[in-house]
């Protein structure tokens, strides 16, 4: 195989979820009986780009569903997400993995981003992880959840 483009861009899991949704819309592709039973009256479900696709796009979204990158709404929050994180001094790549992993506790974000106590102050790094709570907050299960495993690593 022949890469004609190069391409020097990250994607960040929403992204690739968002085309793998288009995917599944374009091609009329059911994954439960609940959208099955809403697309018996739509058109034919096209399989000629082939099973193993399906496959892949039906492994890969159930596994965004229950990851950081479901929990993003819409496009809105994520751009506004983006243009946040652009106006502090972050490298491509600590931009990408604070989008994929959305980290909830200072913990987290020192963990993602390369010597965070040295290059920013306590109220930047709070500030951001207070942006990521506004735009994409968390139901009151996830949260009690991490409290339980917050306690159970101190013990």
């Amino acid at each position: 195989m022949k890469i004609l483009t190069e391409r020097d861009a990250f994607l960040s899991d929403f992204e690739v979820f968002q085309h793998l949704r288009d995917l599944k819309k374009t091609y009329n592709w059911t994954f439960t009986p609940e959208e099955e039973a809403q697309n018996n009256n739509k058109r034919k479900r096209f399989t000629a780009a082939g099973l193993d696709l399906e496959v892949v796009t039906r492994d890969i979204t159930a596994y965004f569903s229950s990851n950081a990158a479901g929990s993003i709404p819409d496009e809105k929050a994520f751009t506004e997400l983006m243009t946040f994180l652009n106006g502090f001094d972050l490298m491509k790549v600590e931009k990408l993995q604070i989008v994929n992993s959305l980290p909830r506790s200072m913990v987290h974000l020192y963990g993602l981003v390369e010597e965070c106590d040295q290059r920013f102050d306590e109220e930047t790094c709070e500030s951001i992880l207070a942006k990521i709570n506004e735009l994409m907050p968390v139901e009151a299960d996830e949260e009690e959840e991490e409290e339980g495993e917050e306690e159970e690593a101190e013990e």
